[in-house]
């Protein structure tokens, strides 16, 4: 079992060192994502910045409130999206057309942290709504968001794989070693799922009976 866990970590090590700069170019697409986040509801008129607060005062509020949270029903639904999502992924990272898709789910990704810190801030002040940045968001994406670099560098080798017209041999292992990290990605999204429900959820009913 440790020998496995040692080569998937040595399998995952050596595939950063080798793209450092794919995996750097998904760093700026995510920032931006982010930024843009940021941005959109900085600029918001009135109307959306209270109907934001709003949502948040009362998500606060129901988890003050309610202790009784089904973390079983909570965790199948995280676990079939994530599984979903990530077949999505692979599916459209194996072909050229798709990986754009990917970028731009990456940006997408960043736009909604980007988003969901600033309101938070909008509706609780900085320093609560770091805080609350922190319960609600942070554990789940440490794993998540190296998952999703990882299927995304995948697809990246894929299609330049097929860009570049190699060997079918060189397109075939190209291909299985995308199928490999895809699970592997899938297999963190799955964690990430774990980390949301049963370390996200608990830290944050705690923390929102402080702020």
């Amino acid at each position: 079992m440790k020998k496995a866990k040692n080569a998937y970590l040595d399998i995952i090590i050596k595939n950063f060192i080798e793209n450092k700069k794919t995996y750097l170019l998904l760093l700026i697409f995510l920032f931006i994502g982010i930024v843009l986040g940021v941005f959109f509801i900085n600029n918001a008129d009135e109307s959306q910045r209270n109907e934001v607060s709003e949502y948040i005062n009362n998500f606060v509020s129901t988890l003050k409130t309610n202790n009784n949270i089904d973390k079983n029903e909570l965790i199948k639904v995280s676990i079939k999206r994530n599984i979903l999502m990530g077949i999505i992924l692979w599916f459209i990272g194996s072909t050229i057309i798709g990986l754009p898709l990917i970028y731009f789910f990456v940006v997408y990704k960043g736009l909604c942290i980007g988003y969901t810190m600033a309101g938070a801030m909008i509706a609780l002040g900085t320093g609560r709504g770091v805080v609350f940045c922190i319960g609600s968001i942070l554990f789940q994406n440490i794993i998540f968001i190296p998952a999703l670099f990882l299927i995304a560098v995948s697809s990246t080798k894929l299609c330049y794989a097929i860009i570049k017209n190699r060997s079918k041999e060189n397109i075939k292992l190209e291909l299985v070693k995308h199928c490999i990290l895809s699970i592997m990605s899938i297999l963190l999204f799955m964690l990430s799922s774990l980390l949301e429900v049963y370390i996200s959820t608990n830290l944050l009913t705690i923390i929102t009976k402080y702020i």
